[in-house]
């Protein structure tokens, strides 16, 4: 595996450079992954160097002296380049439920590696039905999920499937376009208050007019991120002007 050494520290425990797991993806125009980085005990999609907003996450310990040739351009570059965030706004999207992507894959992983885990686990992160279902057919299990992994949120920490969702024939609660359905769907008796109650879930807005959800639509549609990690619902991003 080609590498690129940034500092001389021996490769000490707590010397060498990653700064958060490969999560960025959730934070589109907030964040980027610039170069992976390797820590004992860290995963290999660790972030090496990252930025967020205006900060940039530089992974590596050592002073200058101790940087390499490559390390300390490599840093003056970082410098240069996140200069140009200087004092931007950025979201701080919190820490809040386990993701779908990653950490439901990692349980289910885990499970099928070490069926000892599912006694565990299947409590822990599954809703009771599913997990009564599926403690003996782990293979089932991830089948269930994968299936519907569009329409899984977390509430309290269990990974569950969005049936109001479902209901109203929407097939992902993660795209933007899922919004304008909803709205759409307000005009429909029969579905008006379900479709209310999902807007607020996902969005944290409490509009009560379709009038209402319509302008802030069409004022933020494009600044608008989705999150798993920050509650299974959009986040409005500062415009990087």
């Amino acid at each position: 595996m080609k590498v690129c050494r940034i500092q001389d520290t021996n490769n000490q425990v707590g010397k060498a450079g990653a700064v958060a797991p490969g999560v960025y993806g959730e934070y589109p125009g907030e964040a980027e992954t610039i170069m992976l980085g390797f820590a004992p005990g860290k995963s290999y999609d660790s972030v090496g160097i990252g930025r967020h907003g205006n900060f940039m996450l530089w992974g590596w310990s050592a002073e200058p002296s101790r940087m390499t040739p490559a390390g300390q351009k490599l840093f003056l570059n970082c410098i240069s380049y996140i200069h140009k965030y200087d004092r931007r706004p950025f979201v701080a999207i919190p820490r809040q439920a386990p993701t779908r992507d990653q950490d439901l894959v990692m349980i289910l992983g885990r499970m099928e590696q070490r069926p000892s885990l599912a006694e565990r686990y299947l409590p822990r992160y599954f809703p009771p039905e599913i997990a009564s279902k599926y403690k003996n057919d782990i293979a089932g299990l991830r089948k269930h999920y994968e299936d519907n992994i569009e329409l899984v949120y977390a509430g309290l920490g269990e990974f569950l499937i969005d049936k109001d969702l479902q209901s109203l024939a929407i097939d992902s609660n993660r795209k933007v376009a899922m919004i304008k359905s909803l709205i759409e769907l307000l005009a429909e008796e029969s579905k008006a208050s379900l479709a209310q109650a999902c807007l607020s879930r996902y969005t944290k807005q409490t509009f009560t007019s379709a009038q209402k959800w319509n302008q802030w639509y069409e004022e933020n549609a494009g600044r608008l991120i989705f999150s798993d990690r920050g509650g299974y619902c959009f986040y409005k991003v500062p415009e990087l002007k």
